[in-house]
């Protein structure tokens, strides 16, 4: 099984790579790099990043990941034609038609591969909205925390944590050193005593614990 998710990953990352000319080099890079980092964590990740980017007005409720990602393959545009990130997903939605029955022979792969451009389109709206970059690694963690459902929480964090949010997922996959290792402990029950002002400081720390990846195994 693990032979055919890596198979199956490869495959997608050189499709990806296949259409570059159409959605353009630095999309088909970052998409290629999504897929490679999220692996297995493809569906959750794009799950999350589809969640926020809805609750920040990126996506409409019709939107997802894999069809953006589709209709960006069938676009004679690319990302760098227009202002921002979220004028390109307005043409994706409004511009390009999709050929239902090519839809009927797509393959697993080419659906991967769909999901990768279209989650890297919708972190790279969400990074803009926000003004600072989101690691590809940091929404990995979320999703192995099981926050799939969880964004406004995840929403919480970046707004909380802005350009330091990857500090995070190191905190959870216990990547950091003891001195930092309580400094972001510390900022993480700041983050949710504010959020959470009538909650009890053994509350407070059963969610701190929640971020945290037993052995970064997970």
């Amino acid at each position: 099984m693990f032979g055919l998710i890596l198979g199956g990953l490869a495959a997608a990352g050189s499709m990806i790579m296949s259409c570059a000319g159409t959605i353009g080099g630095a999309l088909a890079s970052s998409a290629s790099t999504l897929l490679g980092v999220v692996g297995k964590h493809l569906g959750p990740v794009s799950n999350i990043i589809s969640s926020i980017a809805e609750m920040l007005g990126i996506f409409k409720k019709e939107d997802t990941p894999e069809d953006l990602g589709r209709r960006a393959v069938e676009s004679d545009k690319k990302p760098e034609d227009f202002d921002s990130t979220e004028q390109y997903i307005e043409h994706l939605r409004n511009d390009i038609e999709i050929d239902k029955e090519k839809m009927k022979n797509e393959t697993d792969v080419d659906k991967m591969a769909y999901t990768a451009i279209g989650a890297s389109i919708g972190i790279k709206g969400i990074s803009e909205k926000k003004g600072f970059d989101i690691p590809t690694e940091t929404l990995v963690t979320f999703a192995k925390l099981g926050m799939e459902t969880k964004e406004k929480e995840i929403n919480d964090l970046l707004d909380s944590f802005k350009g330091d949010i990857g500090k995070v997922s190191e905190y959870a996959e216990g990547k950091l050193g003891a001195k930092e290792e309580m400094a972001v402990g510390d900022r993480l029950i700041d983050h949710f005593q504010e959020k959470n002002p009538t909650m009890s400081e053994a509350d407070i720390e059963k969610k701190v614990m929640a971020l945290e990846i037993s052995g970064g195994k997970l």
